[in-house]
């Protein structure tokens, strides 16, 4: 009996060392994935692209709004005139008819502005959402690839601005790849196109 225990110790202790052996061949490093995507020139881009955007459809719903607020008072003036009396009945039926009629219109502009207002929230926000997911691919694979070409066995997302979204709360004498990843990203960023500031992905 004796001898079966030492046998199981001696395979357990075997076990044991070999796991520790492996696990110090395990090479880990940490990326800021935020960080990256900020420093990203394409994000740069795609977000200076959604700010002319946004000003664009909003200059557009301006306009809208200028001519919504003209049929409005038009409307109001129109419902005025038709309850006049001091106008005959003749033109107050009139202006009654004007009035409905500027009433049907000014309700098919409430249509028109609203259609138009939840296509553009909807072309940004979609524009967003499929920029966000290629962009992020893009730097997955660069982290994938040098974390490869550097020999590391696990990278790990460390946010340093967002520790709560982050996968490391702590790390030491790790290696992080942050800066080989954005060097990498933005060596195709092209020559004319001028530094911006970071934008928070």
């Amino acid at each position: 009996m004796g001898a079966i225990m030492k046998a199981i110790l001696s395979v357990g202790l075997i076990l044991a060392f070999a796991w520790v052996s492996a696990a110090a061949d395990v090479r880990i490093g940490t990326v800021d994935l935020q960080k990256v995507m900020a420093d990203y020139y394409k994000w740069q881009q795609a977000t200076n692209y959604l700010k002319e955007k946004e000003v664009s459809y909003f200059k557009e719903l301006e306009g809208m709004r200028l001519e919504g607020r003209k049929l409005t008072k038009e409307a109001q003036e129109l419902r005025e005139l038709a309850e006049n009396n001091a106008l005959s009945s003749t033109q107050r039926d009139e202006k009654k008819r004007h009035f409905e009629s500027k009433l049907t219109d000014l309700r098919e502009f409430e249509m028109r502005y609203d259609d138009v207002r939840a296509q553009r929230e909807a072309e940004l926000q979609n524009y967003s959402v499929q920029t966000r997911k290629k962009i992020l691919d893009e730097v997955v694979s660069a982290t994938r690839r040098i974390s490869e070409q550097e020999g590391f066995n696990l990278v790990l997302n460390a946010n340093k601005a967002n520790p709560a979204a982050s996968e490391v709360l702590f790390s030491k004498n790790v290696a992080d790849i942050t800066d080989k990843v954005v060097t990498s990203l933005n060596a195709t960023k092209p020559l004319d196109m001028p530094s911006e500031p970071k934008a928070k992905p």
